[in-house]
């Protein structure tokens, strides 16, 4: 942005060549809009869920399964034919939901382009919409009105704006025209700047457009966030990679049996391919991706009775490998409230217990407080607390002025207030002025140096007196002392005038300094044992707030999180350093104070750098850099771009919480994990067994469809709940989980040894009912494959056993009702055969000694 805050608004409408009572004319228009653009902040182009589910079919998985289904066309086997399609359609339909979200999120976005506008233009006041709006624009807005551009203010009347939006910053930002010479200046300090997406509050005023469309400060924050990107790679597309990593692999076992037995031993191709087609559809894990997707749906319900709702499972994943948290302290370590707890005045320390106080206030704290009450914006100290983070000093003053009979409202009436000086940045104090009786006072609080610096006189047992160097001192010792007590300072001070002030004048200066008072933004009682537990789960904290640095050092050493003062770094500090000096000093630090928007940035660029992985916390539209930037982003907003844009929404922002939902997340990365093997290790084996049946000439596979349906969907469905409702017992200990093909690959002899085994286990048990010419030789054997896939489960039990008595229940319950299938599909003859009996009984003997010694990762339940 050009400064046009350092010229007069004159100046500004002559460089555009406007006119500030008739505006822009129709000719000028258009040239404006090819010079400087249009007013639209540009997102990146979005895709339809068609298009979406359309490239699913570059998956090679998917891909093979459309040639299964052209040839079961051909060969007239429709069933399989239709069976593949719905496996596909499902499997696709996920894969591009989860992408079409995060373009849903996106396009909240555009909300920043829409909005009318009130313009000048030919000499008449039109209504555009915002979107039209040139540079040179004289527009006119008003309460409650939304700043549709970039504008230098001409006219204000006590125009007053909120641009937390663009700014970061939580007060009221008062707007005037004059010119500010100042060469640097924050964007909350250029008072003669109207940034596009903030609003009015009250007030109106007139200025000329400056900025459009990408050129706008918000602009400038979106392209910010749209070049960090989102997660390139989804969850759903790595399950995918997982599938055509099967599926090669059986393709490829496949395509050599097929080539050997045509080649080798002269058997016919057709036959051989039409049946390995069917074992090939009966084998692939097909119904994985849906089983993973409703097994999230399940333990996503468990976090939302906590309050804890995730954007989908890769935010799941991303959060389960976080490594180092950046949190505000309010909310995280400390209550959403404060307390008075100490006063000071030029006489020394003031007691501030209640039962005192009630029956004695000193005429100094009865001061600071009148002027606490009256220099506030609270209107009820009903309000709620939980929002209301800007509002806790002033909700502090007004409950505990209400307290010792000093109540808002009563004030308020006869002490009028005639205009307000907002709190901002730089001053860092906020002053408001009253009429008393017949005469007006400027009633200023803020903080103690910015007060101090301003006072000329002392509030003296109820006497101004000239303000000396060791009154001065004395002021300064108690703010440290105060700060070194974990207490946030504000100062008080007042001026008197003999007749009504203007706004104009240098109001805040000749002061007369009233007392000191320590607020006490009061630790949450876990707050110590939620850093103890961050360390024991491998994550580092990193506290953000806004106390200065000697208070944040007393709260570092409270919660145990520092120990000197150069392991925290104000705002200030950050701006003067380089980047190299920044990247040298920054992974010392565990306490950042007073920092804005830009400096949590490059917080998490530099945490990033050092290898940590990364998860903010934030409620703002300005935070959404930081949060975008970060591995995970959290926030307890109510706005819903940012709600939409984040990884996490809770409505507890509390950091032993923010843990829990982390070892939550850990637990059931590590269940995941369990349910891939699992899957793929059972599929192998049901693969294992086709193999055998087809290549001793058993012919089974025309009859196989069924038990496919039964073993991918039911079988596996009521397993997969075994394995997560015992994930509370998992350990919650930093692991770095990424759900993809490294998974099979670095259990690929777990997969090949439990499949093959539980394959040919159940093989076997055919082999021997056809020795024997039993008539359910394929039924005993496929309840063998069944029971053994379900007792399997107990492979990835930490115990013997499950712990969990649900799970052990899920057990049981499968095992019944695969009984009770076998028996009557057999008409309860295969119960009145010992052959049948002791077939299943020795293999599956055989099978659960096994499974219960056979550990998944044995290493981690020792």
């Amino acid at each position: 942005m050009i400064n046009w805050h350092r010229h007069p608004w004159s100046e500004v409408v002559k460089e555009l060549n406007s006119n500030v009572y008739y505006g822009l004319e129709d000719d000028q228009i258009e040239l404006c809009r090819e010079k400087y653009g249009k007013n639209k902040i540009i997102m990146p182009s979005t895709k339809g869920l068609f298009y979406l589910m359309f490239i699913q079919f570059r998956e090679i998985w998917i891909v093979f399964l459309i040639l299964c289904i052209v040839m079961f066309i051909y060969l007239d086997m429709f069933i399989y034919a239709v069976v593949s399609l719905a496996i596909i359609f499902f499997n696709m339909l996920y894969a591009a939901l989860e992408r079409y979200k995060e373009e849903k999120n996106i396009k909240e976005l555009q909300k920043l382009n829409l909005g009318m506008a009130r313009v000048i233009r030919n000499g008449r006041t039109v209504k555009v919409p915002s979107e039209e709006l040139v540079v040179g624009d004289i527009v006119i807005v008003g309460e409650r009105e939304g700043i549709p551009a970039d504008m230098r203010i001409i006219e204000s009347n006590d125009l007053k704006v909120d641009e937390c939006s663009v700014t970061g910053e939580n007060f009221i930002s008062e707007k005037y025209e004059s010119k500010i010479d100042d060469k640097e200046l924050l964007l909350s300090d250029m008072k003669n700047i109207l940034f596009k997406s903030s609003s009015v509050v009250s007030g109106d005023g007139t200025g000329i457009v400056v900025s459009v469309g990408m050129d706008t400060e918000v602009a400038n924050m979106v392209k910010l966030l749209i070049e960090e990107g989102t997660e390139k790679k989804s969850f759903g597309f790595r399950l995918h990679k997982i599938l055509n990593m099967f599926t090669l692999i059986s393709m490829g076992v496949l395509a050599v049996i097929q080539l050997i037995l045509t080649f080798i031993f002269k058997q016919n191709f057709y036959d051989n391919l039409k049946e390995l087609s069917i074992i090939f559809l009966s084998s692939i894990p097909q119904v994985m991706i849906i089983i993973i997707l409703f097994s999230g749906t399940i333990l996503f319900k468990k976090l939302i009775k906590k309050k804890v709702f995730f954007k989908g499972l890769s935010s799941l994943e991303k959060l389960s490998r976080v490594s180092a948290i950046c949190t505000d302290k309010v909310g995280a370590f400390s209550k959403n409230k404060m307390e008075i707890v100490k006063a000071y005045d030029s006489n020394g320390f003031i007691d501030v217990n209640e039962e005192v106080l009630k029956e004695n206030m000193g005429k100094s704290l009865y001061r600071m407080l009148s002027i606490g009450i009256l220099c506030n914006d609270i209107r009820s100290v009903k309000v709620d607390v939980e929002n209301s983070r800007e509002n806790l000093v002033e909700l502090a003053l007004v409950r505990f002025g209400q307290q010792n009979g000093i109540y808002k409202g009563e004030l308020d009436e006869s002490n009028n207030r005639i205009f307000q000086i907002l709190f901002d940045s730089e001053r860092r104090i906020m002053t408001t002025v009253n009429k008393m009786s017949k005469k007006y006072r400027a009633n200023v609080k803020g903080a103690p140096d910015s007060i101090i610096a301003r006072c000329t006189h002392i509030f003296k047992n109820g006497v101004e007196v000239e303000i000396t160097d060791e009154d001065i001192k004395a002021i300064k010792d108690w703010n440290i002392n105060m700060s070194n007590e974990c207490l946030y300072v504000v100062g008080f001070a007042y001026r008197n005038f003999n007749y009504e002030p203007s706004v104009k004048e240098n109001i805040e200066s000749n002061l007369v300094f009233v007392g000191l008072i320590g607020f006490d933004n009061m630790l949450k009682e876990n707050a110590v044992e939620s850093i103890k537990k961050s360390v024991a789960l491998s994550i580092r904290p990193i506290i953000i707030t806004e106390d200065n640095k000697l208070t944040s050092l007393a709260i570092g050493k409270k919660l145990k999180i520092v120990s000197r003062l150069h392991q925290i770094l104000s705002g200030v500090e950050i701006d003067n350093m380089t980047e190299s000096e920044f990247k040298r000093i920054g992974e010392k630090v565990n306490i950042f104070c007073r920092v804005n928007s830009k400096h949590k940035v490059q917080i998490v660029k530099a945490l990033k750098s050092y290898g940590y992985v990364t998860a903010i916390t934030g409620w703002k539209l300005t935070d959404l850099p930081a949060l975008k930037i970060s591995n995970v982003g959290i926030t307890n907003t109510k706005s819903k771009i940012v709600k939409r844009l984040c990884d996490i929404f809770t409505d507890n922002i509390d950091f032993m919480n923010i843990l829990g939902t982390i070892e939550d997340s850990r637990k059931i990365m590590k269940v995941f994990k369990k349910i891939i093997v699992y899957i793929i290790s059972c599929n192998f084996a049901l693969l294992i067994f086709l193999m055998g049946s087809f290549l001793f000439d058993f012919h089974i596979v025309n009859n196989i469809i069924i038990e496919s349906f039964w073993f991918n969907s039911i079988l596996m469905f009521l397993s997969i709940l075994a394995l997560i409702y015992q994930y509370k017992e998992e350990e919650g200990d930093y692991t770095y989980y990424s759900i993809d093909k490294s998974i099979v690959i670095d259990n690929f002899t777990f997969i090949i040894t439990g499949g093959f085994l539980m394959g040919i286990v159940a093989f076997i048990g055919f082999y021997v009912g056809n020795l024997y010419k039993v008539q359910f030789d394929l039924l005993t054997s496929l309840w063998i494959l069944n029971t053994c896939a379900v007792i399997f489960t107990y492979s990835f039990s930490n115990k013997k056993f499950f712990q969990n008595k649900v799970s052990n229940l899920i057990i049981i319950i499968s095992l019944l009702i695969q009984f009770a299938a076998v028996s009557i599909i057999s008409n309860f003859m295969i119960l009145s055969n010992s052959i049948y009996l002791k077939i299943f009984l020795i293999c599956i003997l055989i099978w659960v000694i096994f499974c219960v010694f056979y550990k998944f990762q044995r290493e981690e339940f020792v």
